[in-house]
């Protein structure tokens, strides 16, 4: 065969020929292409529809994880949990939810392990560290678990951060007064009480957990504060006569239990509830119209003064002879009495303001040492001795 040279003519039937030959290679070239975009696009959309169906399928367990948690099927929820973490590897709510039921099953090792692991990936999740709070506490570990409801108070939280942190608060304090740490909760109730909404029954819910918190005072006035609303709440009447009661403001008492008790819904209110305010006011009541106030007349003062004094000398006396061991111990008292007039008119009374004010102190002491020798007392006794503890207080407002 002759080799064509860089200036041989073709003939044009070998011109033809070359052209046929580099159609043929295009075509043969462009119909690979062709084969190899329609494969790559089946891949594609099989790849697709696979990831779809993992989809469907890891958000329909997750689903039914969700709802057997919310329904208390803890068990459930684990199996449900991770069958969707199977086709949602990288789903962050799904590894709460199901650290969350691991917890609620009781499984408190494996909850806690599994809320660390996600705890060192979002340090400041408040949601993790609200659970791990909750888990030590389980466990006892009162350090960690206070330590972990603060980092949660000062973490991140999705959607209406600032109710979650007044309700976790309000959480760790419920959790400090099961503990009797009274004056921690204390402290949390009142930053609480000072970022509460004005919202009355958050507000009474806030006061009420500081009565336990032993602090009636605080709880008296924020349910004063609910109280002075135009629509105020009967817990918030109850409330505030509960805590004057327990603090020795008697008129204040008389006043919001007055308003409980004729309040609408005071009629749906347990029996036992019912009976305890009544109580109170009933109480109150009695102090008031026993206790010798100052701005009482000059005779009714004076009259009270004395029927204290012999209700009290009564009382010391009976004391005394109760048993041969309690003579010595009130002998201290009897032998104040004893510097004391022994006869004592209305008029000369009410000329000395100063020895008025001798019999009533001696009285209150006595009616405390009595209760303290010989047990707590009865009647108009035990009035006079719930007035001893706080004189001052009576009369307030």
């Amino acid at each position: 065969m002759a080799t064509l040279n860089a200036g041989t003519v073709l003939t044009p039937e070998e011109r033809l020929a070359r052209r046929r030959l580099i159609l043929r290679d295009a075509a043969s070239l462009l119909t690979l292409f062709l084969i190899t975009v329609v494969i790559f696009l089946l891949t594609l959309l099989l790849y697709r529809s696979f990831q779809n169906h993992r989809q469907v399928l890891g958000l329909r367990w997750k689903g039914r994880g969700e709802a057997a948690l919310r329904a208390g099927n803890s068990i459930q929820a684990i199996d449900a949990l991770r069958s969707a973490l199977a086709y949602l590897p990288d789903d962050r709510q799904t590894e709460i939810d199901l650290a969350m039921a691991l917890a609620q099953a009781g499984k408190t090792v494996e909850a806690t392990a599994y809320f660390n692991t996600l705890l060192e990936s979002a340090p400041g999740d408040g949601t993790i560290n609200l659970e791990l709070a909750r888990l030590a506490a389980k466990r006892g570990n009162e350090r960690l678990a206070v330590q972990r409801y603060h980092a949660a108070l000062d973490g991140t939280w999705e959607g209406n951060g600032y109710d979650r942190r007044r309700e976790v608060r309000l959480e760790l304090a419920r959790y400090l007064l099961s503990r009797k740490e009274y004056t921690s909760a204390r402290t949390q109730l009142l930053i609480a009480a000072s970022n509460a909404p004005e919202d009355p029954s958050i507000k009474d819910e806030i006061a009420g957990l500081l009565e336990q918190a032993q602090d009636p005072t605080d709880a008296l006035g924020l349910y004063r504060t609910v109280a002075a609303r135009r629509d105020a709440p009967l817990a918030a009447f109850e409330g505030a006569g509960r805590s004057a009661f327990n603090l020795g403001l008697y008129r204040v008492v008389n006043a919001y239990l007055t308003r409980a008790l004729g309040h609408p819904g005071a009629t749906a209110l347990p029996p036992p509830e019912t009976a305890g305010d009544q109580y109170m006011l009933k109480t109150a009541s009695h102090i008031l119209l026993l206790f010798p106030a100052l701005d009482l007349a000059p005779r009714s003062r004076a009259e009270r003064i004395l029927y204290i004094r012999k209700v009290a000398r009564l009382r010391l006396s009976a004391c005394a002879a109760s048993n041969s061991s309690a003579a010595p111990k009130v002998a201290p008292i009897v032998g104040r009495w004893d510097q004391l007039p022994a006869d004592l008119t209305l008029s000369q009374l009410e000329q000395q303001p100063d020895l008025e004010n001798s019999i009533l102190q001696l009285a209150w002491d006595t009616e405390t040492a009595t209760a303290q020798i010989c047990g707590q007392p009865g009647g108009d006794d035990a009035l006079l001795l719930r007035i001893a503890q706080n004189p001052e207080a009576v009369e307030q407002e």
